[in-house]
């Protein structure tokens, strides 16, 4: 039987890195990394992200 699912990795030196950048440089990739995601999700999801952020669900 295949398993499920996956699995990630950060070696010490990445997450060393990730936590000397700057605040508003980690704020900014977050928004690049929803701005995609939005893009390419299919029309039913972004409906319902849409809706979440409005806080009607």
């Amino acid at each position: 039987m295949m398993k499920k699912g996956f699995s990630y990795k950060v070696s010490d030196e990445d997450l060393k890195k990730w936590i000397s950048l700057p605040p508003e440089h980690k704020l900014e990739w977050l928004e690049e990394i929803n701005r995609f995601l939005y893009h390419f999700a299919p029309e039913k999801s972004r409906k319902i992200m849409t809706k979440f952020r409005r806080g009607e669900i």
